[in-house]
């Protein structure tokens, strides 16, 4: 899949020793933010390169913000083994503070299945975030994390035919976090959305610029 226009590859070094790979994009003229983005699950073919990660990066820089992208351990050129989501937290936290001294301003979390699983588990260890959006959160992994509050606004984005998560406990955990979030339900999409991309580029791009009333489904 093609990358993003001016793209450039970082490297990441974790506070585990580790080395993570990365794309790295800003949007014409000053950023707004900078949001950091999780891909699939990797034991199922998951990494930076998904269509869903691309759709979410594409939103993000509509909207004005930088984007970072990265491949968790053991994943491409990250070097590492997967984790089953305990050390990929360390990835997202290291991701992040390479993000923060990047681009200063505003930081939002997305993450897509495996890794809407991760950013929710690790938001609470990632310090101020402006927004957030989970996209088909693979509930058959576990739970998600709270979504702190002291953050900003969350939107999770599923469809109603997505194999591997479940609209009751999306709406569950939706109703928990009351007004501080939203779900997006995407009538006739499976889990991986494809066919999908430019609306949820779409919804992304307008969350990131001002947090829409979501319908809560």
């Amino acid at each position: 899949m093609a990358g993003l226009l001016g793209e450039r590859p970082v490297v990441i070094p974790t506070g585990d020793g580790l080395r993570l790979e990365g794309l790295f994009s800003r949007p014409a003229g000053q950023a707004l933010g900078a949001a950091l983005v999780l891909h699939p699950h990797p034991l199922y073919g998951g990494n930076m390169h998904n269509n869903v990660v691309q759709a979410l990066c594409d939103g993000a820089l509509a909207a004005g913000w930088a984007v970072l992208r990265i491949n968790f351990r053991g994943v491409g050129g990250s070097t590492g083994q997967h984790d089953q989501g305990r050390g990929e937290r360390e990835d997202a936290r290291a991701a992040l503070d390479w993000l923060r001294r990047e681009v200063p301003g505003p930081l939002a979390l997305m993450g897509y299945s495996f890794g809407a699983r991760v950013a929710s588990l690790a938001a609470a260890d990632l310090g101020e975030l402006a927004a957030g959006v989970l996209v088909a959160p693979a509930l058959v992994l576990g739970e998600l994390g709270a979504w702190p509050e002291e953050a900003g606004p969350l939107l999770v984005v599923a469809g109603d035919r997505d194999q591997f998560t479940s609209q009751f406990g999306l709406r569950d955990y939706v109703a928990g976090l009351g007004a501080h979030a939203s779900l997006k339900n995407l009538t006739g999409a499976d889990h991986f959305l494809i066919g999908r991309e430019s609306e949820l580029a779409t919804l992304t791009k307008q969350w990131l610029t001002q947090p829409p009333q979501v319908e809560k489904m």
